[in-house]
């Protein structure tokens, strides 16, 4: 009778210590749907110094996939591959402790509406959750080579946040 009892305790601490299925890890707030995403050129710097231009809101889709690999969060970028054919169709956002984050290689227009003046820059945005369900955060493009004209290479720096919306009529 000892014998199935010290078996039975020792069966129970052994569930007690056993890896389980639970929320201990940090789960990222998603997005899903349409935001305005507002990128705040008035705001805009140039390697530290202002260089303002006019800001622009614009509607946009995102969503969210978790798995047992991660989660990754998409930005449907179509809208801004139209003006910058180089850009990619969409952003792929890993969580990151407390964002979204993304970087890769994208072509920064020297004259924001010719594609035709592109140069080679990388692009990295961060989007931080607030408590009623917009996001905020930074976007930097480093453009390397030789950079634009009259400009040389660095570093553009602006805002952005973006605010969930209604879907677009189609």
């Amino acid at each position: 009778m000892r014998t199935a009892s010290v078996a039975a305790i020792a069966a129970c601490a052994a569930m007690l210590s056993s890896p389980a299925a639970h929320a201990d890890r940090v789960e990222p707030v998603p997005a899903y749907g349409f935001y305005d995403v507002f990128v705040d050129f008035s705001k805009q710097t140039f390697n530290g110094v202002p260089t303002p231009m006019e800001s622009k809101t614009f509607p946009v889709e995102f969503s969210t996939h978790c798995d047992v690999n991660g989660c990754v969060m998409r930005m449907d970028n179509s809208g801004d591959k139209a003006r910058n054919p180089g850009a990619p169709a969409q952003f792929e956002y890993r969580w990151n402790n407390d964002r979204w984050e993304t970087s890769g290689e994208q072509p920064y227009l020297c004259e924001r509406t010719d594609p035709n003046s592109g140069v080679p820059s990388r692009r990295s945005d961060y989007w931080i959750p607030q408590p009623d369900g917009s996001f905020h955060g930074e976007r930097t493009l480093a453009v390397g080579g030789a950079g634009c004209p009259g400009e040389g290479p660095g570093t553009h720096w602006v805002p952005i946040s973006m605010t969930p919306i209604d879907p677009p009529p189609r």
